[in-house]
């Protein structure tokens, strides 16, 4: 049961900028029973994937279909992959954190710190027409050194890559695309190297929830179209606030 909470809860807050991987290291620490190890939140991560292969569905056609689109999207996503691997592969980070007994008070000391660029999120200025195919790659790999920040429980992947998109000036409709298209080889990746770490076994105990996190990530992502289009991203600040102060009191 508490497994498809998990798929629900991943879903739901992958594409929001509330952290899903805070959240669950929450539901986590709520419940004992529930033991996902990092082999189960990468598959998890699956469902998300494969919700935005479906929202954008037509946009990642349309870069197969042209080879000078397909070369330059190309070019922006894999600069911007550079720091995240950098850090995934060659840093202790991710044994740290996972090994790490006080993971809770680190995910609240993350929360509070993201809360608070949530918070003044509006203050971002963002007169700026740049589109997709218009990212520079040092652009590119500024956002890619943000999404690398992820990496700890409590700073979202999908708010911190928007919201230096918005920063360094890309239109808000490109920036999440260019936040979310930037998921699928992070995503992918990351559940690639746990499934060999894992010996390539599969756990059929989490394909129910891992179908809850792709319909509930469909929904998601709508919301954080719609949310950021009309600037409303600091009312998840008050929300990472409040978690920032569950995690420091529990």
């Amino acid at each position: 049961m508490y497994e498809y909470i998990a798929g629900l809860l991943q879903g739901i807050t992958e594409f929001l900028p509330v952290s899903s991987s805070g959240h669950l290291v929450i539901l986590s620490s709520l419940n004992e029973s529930l033991d996902l190890d990092t082999y189960d939140i990468a598959f998890l991560h699956v469902g998300t994937l494969l919700s935005i292969f479906i929202y954008y569905r037509e946009r990642i056609l349309d870069i197969f279909s042209d080879k000078e689109s397909f070369k330059t999207s190309l070019k922006v996503i894999s600069v911007a992959l550079i720091p995240a691997v950098a850090v995934g592969l060659f840093s202790p980070l991710q044994d740290i954190i996972d090994s790490n007994k006080n993971i809770l008070q680190i995910t609240g000391a993350a929360y509070l710190i993201f809360s608070i660029i949530l918070l003044f999120s509006n203050k971002i200025k963002n007169d700026s027409d740049i589109n997709f195919n218009e990212i520079s790659l040092s652009q590119s790999f500024i956002v890619g050194l943000a999404q690398a920040f992820a990496l700890i429980p409590g700073v979202s992947r999908s708010g911190i890559t928007l919201l230096t998109g918005m920063y360094l000036g890309i239109k808000k409709t490109e920036a999440i695309y260019f936040s979310l298209l930037l998921g699928i080889p992070t995503i992918f990746g990351a559940w690639l190297l746990t499934f060999a770490e894992s010996s390539f076994n599969l756990n059929s105990a989490m394909l129910g929830p891992t179908i809850v996190a792709f319909i509930s990530g469909l929904f998601a992502i709508k919301i954080l179209v719609n949310i950021t289009v009309n600037a409303k991203l600091q009312y998840f600040g008050l929300y990472c606030l409040l978690l920032s102060v569950f995690c420091f009191i529990n």
